[in-house]
């Protein structure tokens, strides 16, 4: 591509290479779904080659990322797929250890905005205030959501040997 204002492959490719992981973390996490979470990743990108939106910041361009894969987990969630059982062969393809299953189903149980939250606060060691800029909320608001879902947290993994959370 010409360097008028479109995103060229260089660009592109740098973006695929820095934020792909994260991405596919972010999406498997709220999808439960390996192949659902890949087409939510591609989606992102054809939404950023669509929307060819110019950014400010690298941080800019994280945020942007983020928030439209928030965006197509959300839709994933609510649409029908997402109800549908899953095959017994891929459920045995992703066996977790028992403790970290406890801890996601827990952490599924939190409202959907405190879900995202302690997902971008634990698991991308983000700090709140860039959480803060991605969700489009104040940072006292999420901490506030970090605080409360902590304290959810604690009372729904009480009787799983996590008392000292």
């Amino acid at each position: 591509m010409e360097k008028n204002g479109l995103l060229n492959r260089r660009e592109i490719a740098r973006m695929v290479e820095a934020y792909s992981e994260m991405l596919l973390r972010l999406a498997l996490n709220r999808t439960q779904n390996l192949a659902e979470a890949e087409d939510i990743v591609q989606t992102v990108y054809l939404r950023l080659l669509r929307a060819n939106p110019t950014f400010r910041s690298a941080e800019h361009e994280k945020s942007w990322l983020l928030r439209t894969a928030i965006n197509l987990c959300k839709d994933y969630q609510k649409s029908a797929a997402s109800r549908r059982n899953v095959p017994l062969e891929e459920a045995e393809e992703t066996v977790l250890p028992q403790e970290t299953i406890e801890v996601l189903d827990a952490v599924n149980r939190l409202p959907e905005a405190d879900r995202y939250t302690v997902y971008l606060y634990y698991y991308e060691h983000m700090p709140i205030g860039e959480i803060a800029h991605i969700l489009g909320e104040r940072e006292g608001t999420v901490s506030s959501r970090l605080s409360r879902a902590r304290k959810k947290l604690k009372t729904l993994l009480k009787g799983e040997g996590y008392e000292s959370l």
